[in-house]
């Protein structure tokens, strides 16, 4: 089995694939540049992961947040083998969805906007699920998104036996516009 380091590593190269997968399939939009990546700690809080737009943007941002679970059972415990954090900034959210060829959203509705927000999470969060069962592991469940403005209020269920978390950002027009973290625990392989 691979180190937990080389684990984590193969997942965010993953997530960055599966998400740059999504953008060839609905748009003909390219990136202004590579998405990168970059590997943090995490910050716990109140047994949570700290998810915080504003570290991200210095602008007003919705944040949604998906988990994995390894079992049906493992999510009723709510213990996560790995979480999905998107955020993105409040006024590229109507772009973002255009450019993925989605409704048009009204942007005075804050509520339909954190729906959007949610709608990408979960979107995102769908295609690595797929991406990691690929790779041979077995099927993971996945919570409902859970959309905020700004930051994850309560905090993001994380495996408690991870330390770090893996951030991709993504450019538009020169601009870094779109920031997805995920971490990611042992998940067993399928047999």
């Amino acid at each position: 089995m691979p180190d937990k380091d080389d684990r984590l590593n193969k997942f965010a190269a993953a997530l960055v694939e599966s998400i740059k997968d999504i953008f060839k399939e609905k748009s003909e939009i390219n990136f202004s540049k590579e998405p990168t990546l970059e590997r943090k700690n995490i910050i716990e809080y109140n047994g949570r992961m700290r998810a915080d737009g504003m570290e991200k943007f210095n602008d007003p941002t919705f944040v949604s947040t998906v988990n994995y679970y390894a079992s049906v059972k493992d999510m009723e415990k709510h213990s996560a083998v790995g979480a999905l954090v998107v955020y993105v900034e409040q006024s590229y959210i109507v772009t973002l969805l255009k450019i993925l060829k989605y409704p048009p959203v009204d942007d005075e509705d804050e509520n339909a906007m954190k729906d959007s927000c949610g709608t990408l999470c979960n979107i995102f969060a769908g295609h690595f699920k797929s991406k990691i069962s690929s790779m041979g592991f077995i099927e993971l469940e996945m919570s409902p998104f859970f959309n905020y403005r700004n930051t994850a209020s309560a905090g993001v269920e994380f495996c408690f036996k991870e330390y770090d978390k893996y951030e991709a950002s993504f450019y538009f027009d020169n601009k870094k516009r779109l920031v997805v973290e995920m971490t990611m625990g042992a998940i067993p392989v399928r047999k």
